[in-house]
């Protein structure tokens, strides 16, 4: 048997043919081309949309998600060029007048698959799109987690919740520039109630529907009930793809936590989102929601001015049989009270002579007692009188002795340390100077020396 023949380096350089990189792309190119030589469907969902400047062209991500986690496992470039944008946008609106290509929606798209040998990039060349595909993927998403919220009992939770009847303190989560915010709070300021509003700015379309609207909801939860009477939900129509946002799972999940009802407009007339489904009150648009609250307080008020005409009326039907009643008693009373009086008068005559008598009597007796005091008062007024100057007079005479004065007279003085006098030597330090006083002057002097 022949051994086989070896073959080195330099034998497969001379025989096989080398490439360069853009014969490479274009041989890979036309593999494609050979292996894809129709139109195919592709699924994927839009990411990073972008149109060419001036040019009309769209580009985009077509990404596959894991479902379960929601993280992009595939991606390829797409493009759609000018030429064909006109011819689907007008199939889209077919369809649905409001329905528009975007980010986060799952389209199925017609492609041919091309590679660019100049840059080696592979990419898919969007011709038609299949909008029913669209909306039939967003109605079963939306059924998924609408039978999920139903299995774990949420779907009805923030109907729970009991609704103002005086809903004056609202909460409201909207886009704040937008035609929605006027006509919601239009309505109310021409109601000429006396509706407080706190605005909370959200995005109302794209990605950040979700995390804006569950943290404003948040934010309004952890208000006591003093502060808010129900929380608003609102934005203007859109196309059924625009409202997909709304059918949010997380923030179905915040509305059943809520401690607030909630009112949702977030549709028109003919959709109805997963928010809508959750809220306590749902309404069509954002005029409609402002119509349903000043309805409410009309309610309320007119309540009020019903149970003021009830309590009138009964208090006039009570006051009429009071009055009567009054009246019967008036008689009955002036009849008593008469014959009462007439008794009293002839009781209180019996006691005036008698009180007269008495007076005089305890008046005598009183008269004679005050003149015995008063003799007795004279005799010892004069011995009181000079007994007190005879004290008086012994205490004139030790103040003079204990005067001051006079003991300096004798020969004695006072010395003071810094306006204090002096009772110690050892109050003294050698140094300090002192103030000796005498009966007729004074002297400063310095401690020289000190001794016990």
């Amino acid at each position: 048997m022949d051994k086989p023949k070896q073959m080195n380096m330099d034998d497969l350089t001379s025989k096989e043919k080398v490439y360069s990189i853009l014969e490479l792309n274009t041989a890979v190119k036309e593999a494609i081309k050979a292996k894809f030589s129709q139109y195919i469907w592709v699924c994927g969902e839009i990411q990073d949309m972008r149109a060419s400047r001036g040019r009309g062209h769209i580009y985009f991500n077509c990404v596959e998600k894991d479902p379960d986690s929601d993280t992009i496992i595939a991606q390829v470039s797409a493009a759609l060029f000018a030429g064909r944008v006109p011819k689907i946008f007008n199939k889209l609106k077919s369809v649905d007048p409001e329905f528009k290509l975007k980010n986060d929606i799952e389209v199925k798209l017609l492609c041919q698959i091309d590679l660019y040998p100049k840059s080696g990039r592979y990419n898919i060349i969007v011709v038609d799109i299949d909008p029913v595909y669209t909306l039939g993927k967003i109605a079963q998403n939306r059924q998924k987690i609408i039978a999920d919220l139903k299995k774990r009992n949420l779907l009805d939770k923030n109907k729970e919740q009991t609704f103002p009847q005086l809903p004056l303190k609202i909460g409201l989560i909207t886009s704040l520039n937008s035609a929605a915010f006027a006509d919601f709070t239009n309505e109310l300021d021409s109601s000429g109630f006396g509706f407080k509003v706190f605005a909370c700015g959200a995005h109302m379309q794209g990605q950040l529907v979700e995390p804006d609207v569950v943290k404003a909801l948040d934010y309004f939860n952890q208000l006591e009930k003093e502060k808010l009477d129900l929380i608003v939900i609102t934005r203007g129509g859109g196309s059924t793809a625009d409202l997909s946002y709304f059918d949010s799972k997380k923030i179905a999940e915040k509305i059943a936590s809520l401690n607030f009802p909630v009112v949702a407009a977030v549709g028109h007339q003919i959709n109805t989102t997963i928010i809508d489904l959750m809220a306590h009150t749902s309404c069509k648009t954002p005029t409609a929601a402002g119509q349903c609250l000043v309805e409410k307080v009309q309610v309320f008020l007119d309540g009020l001015s019903e149970l003021e005409r009830s309590v009138l009326e009964k208090s006039e039907e009570i006051l009429e049989n009071k009055k009567q009643g009054l009246q019967n008693t008036a008689l009955r009373f002036d009849s008593a009270l008469t014959g009462y009086f007439q008794v009293q008068k002839e009781v209180l005559l019996e006691k005036k002579h008698s009180v007269a008598n008495l007076s005089k009597m305890h008046l005598q007796d009183q008269k004679n007692k005050i003149t015995n005091i008063g003799k007795d008062i004279g005799s010892y007024g004069k011995k009181l009188l000079i007994d007190s100057k005879n004290h008086l007079s012994h205490i004139d005479e030790k103040i003079k002795l204990l005067n001051p004065k006079n003991i300096l007279k004798r020969g004695y003085s006072v010395t003071y340390l810094k306006d204090k006098a002096v009772k110690s030597i050892n109050d003294l330090e050698i140094g300090d100077k002192i103030k000796t006083v005498f009966y007729k002057g004074w002297v400063e002097s310095e401690v020289k020396e000190k001794e016990k």
